[in-house]
């Protein structure tokens, strides 16, 4: 059985990979919710302000509603940008007036300054933010 090379790092230290910010919003305006350009630029808007890549254009697609087999799922769009430092995504529900989005990124971006785009972007009522710091462990002369 061939061993698997660990690398040697020159020293111990570590550092933070990246940040993940997720943001979940009630309350909001569902014309807001259910407009797709407006998820599209949105996720395109969050990649620049945090000067991030996109690797390509975002994707969006129309999750329809399962509650006439049954399900809870009111249905909303489902967006996915990948981003060179990783992704952003957005969930939205629009009968029930509620988005979910994430960013995850390895470059340091201002979460502040996304929350309140995306508070005005949905005019919500409520929030829950979450910030997390990811990688804690990794080696600090290996990030570039």
């Amino acid at each position: 059985m061939q061993k698997t090379r660990q690398p040697k790092y020159k020293d111990t230290r570590t550092i933070k990979f990246g940040e993940h910010l997720i943001f979940d919003a009630y309350g909001c305006d569902p014309k807001k919710l259910n407009d797709l350009k407006l998820c599209t630029k949105l996720m395109l808007d969050i990649c620049k302000m945090g000067g991030m890549k996109k690797l390509m254009d975002p994707v969006i697609i129309d999750a329809s509603s399962n509650e006439a087999l049954g399900g809870k799922d009111p249905g909303g769009y489902s967006g996915f940008l990948i981003i060179q430092e990783s992704h952003i995504s957005v969930h939205t529900f629009v009968k029930r007036g509620f988005v979910t989005v994430d960013v995850y990124s390895c470059k340091s971006f201002k979460t502040e300054g996304v929350v309140e785009y995306l508070k005005k972007a949905f005019a919500s009522k409520d929030e829950q933010v979450i910030k997390l710091e990811r990688g804690l462990k990794y080696p600090a002369d290996n990030i570039y």
